[in-house]
């Protein structure tokens, strides 16, 4: 099969095992050997049995109410605006929308941009979902279109040398930001007595720094990212935007324990026994106060976060589902 990835990203060309920031996007396009395009070059994209779209979000000038903020254009609305999926759709078999990040954010788009966005999802031979959740939402949206699940992936390769050296201290997955509700994670995380850490995003506060007990990585390539991982105990993520679920699986390949989203895909497959509604930081806290005066409880999340991971998301497992689907 001739299969090609379309997005914002600048290069041309494959993704090759060697390459160092291999996160979920690049883990896709490696693992089915697509070539990736530009997407301000999708009039030259042709002849290929497959096109998969992950679509730029594109920047909006609303807040979390609603209001308008600000005067910035959605940068997206010139591809809405074009014959994107048409022409995409007369030089090559199969043209698909994959989603990027939550499901609603087009709704917050102007309401012309809303309507072109639903009309491209109407257009295309398949919407492609991070998680079953999602594809609930979609196919309410759009009955009878074809939706299918792109299941969160990792390349091995690159990490697999990392021998794990567990420190006493948790990882929670965000800043103290709503996209990641990393405040509310910080604060389960002080349960377990020891060293919060996290990563530095574009969602960083003014004064972060100040908080006591919290510690920051810079950003990273995931490898580098990955031998951090690989070196805590326990793990908290209670992001409410439902999105790829890396980090749920990040941590489930290295065993560690991680409470987080039941929304997600990952989190819901790898971690069972951790999975909370975001908004029920009484439950997480209880979690993470029985993880850690409960070693048995504790080893059996471990084994069983690693385990589902190798079952359900090792990369042959992976292809078969898509290439079936395919």
């Amino acid at each position: 099969m001739k299969i090609a990835f379309i997005t914002e990203m600048g290069f041309e060309g494959y993704i090759e095992q060697s390459h160092p920031n291999m996160r979920t996007e690049f883990a896709w396009m490696y693992a089915l050997h697509a070539k990736h395009i530009p997407l301000s070059k999708y009039n030259e994209v042709s002849d290929y049995d497959h096109v998969f779209i992950i679509f730029p979000k594109g920047k909006l000038n609303v807040n979390a109410e609603g209001s308008v903020i600000g005067n910035q254009s959605n940068p997206a609305s010139h591809y809405l605006k074009s014959n994107l999926i048409q022409k995409l759709k007369s030089c090559n078999k199969k043209v698909y929308y994959v989603q990027e990040g939550p499901a609603w954010w087009f709704t917050d788009y102007e309401v012309e941009d809303q309507i072109l966005f639903y009309n491209m999802l109407s257009s295309v031979d398949a919407i492609y979902a991070h998680n079953q959740y999602d594809m609930k939402f979609y196919r309410g949206l759009i009955p009878g279109q074809n939706v299918q699940c792109i299941s969160t992936l990792m390349i091995e390769e690159w990490i697999q040398d990392i021998v794990p050296q567990t420190e006493n201290k948790v990882l929670i997955g965000g800043n103290f930001a709503r996209w990641y509700n990393g405040f509310q994670s910080y604060l389960v995380a002080s349960e377990f007595g020891v060293p919060i850490w996290t990563q530095e995003s574009h969602a960083k506060r003014i004064n972060e720094d100040q908080i006591e007990n919290l510690n920051h990585f810079p950003r990273m390539l995931w490898n580098q990212w990955m031998e951090e991982v690989s070196k805590f105990k326990y793990a908290v993520h209670l992001m409410p935007t439902i999105a790829a679920g890396t980090f749920s699986l990040n941590c489930a390949y290295f065993g560690i324990p991680c409470i987080g989203n039941e929304k997600v895909d990952t989190q819901k497959i790898c971690h069972p026994n951790l999975c909370v509604d975001v908004d029920d930081i009484e439950a997480a806290r209880q979690l993470a106060i029985r993880l850690r005066d409960d070693s048995k409880f504790y080893k059996e999340c471990s084994i069983e976060a690693n385990e589902n991971y190798k079952q359900y998301y090792n990369i042959e497992a992976w292809k078969k589902k898509i290439q079936d689907i395919l």
